[in-house]
């Protein structure tokens, strides 16, 4: 799979991280893993750092994500922010096309071009330092692999 997540209670995030070429269907399949993980609790903001990777959505993508958000409205459950952190063009294009699309209740879906947006934005300016260190901490860690891959593919 080229998304990962990492689940932090303290700062209330889950942080997926992409590389390479992440399609819809591998964000779905993280995003449901994620919400089974023993770490996981409702109302977590959701951080997809897609900076590293290409991404393949499409139309039945972000009807899959409109459904699902419909489907939690109608069990009273409000939607959970979802900031993505990315330099394209073609994602924010994506995510304003999501919010445009008919839905039961507003998607909370933000596309930031750095770090440091996203932490002012979403409120995170108090636990800055943590913020970066566990983002950091994660964002090296997935750096190394691929790293580690091209390497073993070098040879």
């Amino acid at each position: 799979m080229s998304i990962r997540y990492y689940i932090n209670p303290k700062l209330n995030i889950v942080l997926m991280i992409g590389e390479g070429i992440v399609t819809g269907s591998e964000y779905f399949q993280a995003a449901k893993a994620a919400s089974q993980d023993e770490l996981r609790k409702w109302g977590m903001v959701t951080v997809i750092d897609v900076f590293s990777a290409e991404t393949d959505f499409e139309l039945k993508d972000m009807r899959f994500a409109i459904d699902f958000n419909d489907k939690l409205s109608e069990k009273g459950l409000e939607p959970e922010e979802v900031a993505i952190l990315t330099h394209s063009k073609g994602i924010r294009l994506i995510a304003d096309t999501i919010k445009l699309l008919p839905s039961n209740s507003a998607i909370k879906l933000e596309v930031f071009n750095t770090v440091e947006d996203l932490i002012s934005s979403l409120g995170f300016s108090e636990q800055k330092q943590e913020f970066l260190e566990f983002y950091n901490k994660h964002k090296l860690h997935n750096t190394r692999k691929v790293e580690n891959l091209n390497l073993a593919k070098a040879n």
